[in-house]
């Protein structure tokens, strides 16, 4: 992941961009990342980044990138992707409580999210032009 200095319009005014593919698995799912894929770190509020962390505290990056990524493209179902959220935070040594309730949190407020706008629409349109471009194949990212 590497900061941006012009992020995409669909991203809010700071963004990691990923600089490599990644890649985990959530049961029998291969979820993929792109390269190129803008994200605007973990949505904590103000209030929390003293006890939880801020946005782009390092080890809330990896779950967070993922789980960016699969709500605009339903890979996986939302449920499986907030228990995918979940246990990459455990694994990249989030504490117990502050994982559960980042997990709780993307729970009750992540419906609104699920749902694509046309913005959300646009910008996976943009990335996909962007990975042809580099001759890979989006339908390997769950981009039809």
């Amino acid at each position: 992941l590497r900061p941006v200095d012009k992020p995409d319009a669909n991203k809010l005014e700071d963004a990691y961009e990923v600089a490599e593919d990644l890649e985990a698995m959530h049961g029998e799912a291969r979820v993929r990342v792109p390269k190129f894929f803008q994200y605007d770190g973990a949505s904590i509020p103000e209030i929390g980044w003293y006890t939880i962390g801020t946005p782009f505290t390092p080890r809330l990056m990896l779950a967070s990138v993922f789980h960016d990524w699969i709500y605009p493209t339903h890979q996986i179902p939302r449920a499986d992707a907030d228990e995918m959220f979940h246990l990459l935070l455990r694994r990249s040594g989030v504490p117990k409580d502050k994982a559960l309730a980042m997990k709780t949190a993307v729970d009750l407020f992540g419906a609104t999210y699920w749902k694509n706008d046309k913005d959300d629409i646009a910008y996976i349109k943009r990335l996909k032009d962007q990975i042809i471009q580099d001759g890979r194949n989006p339908a390997d990212y769950g981009i039809p």
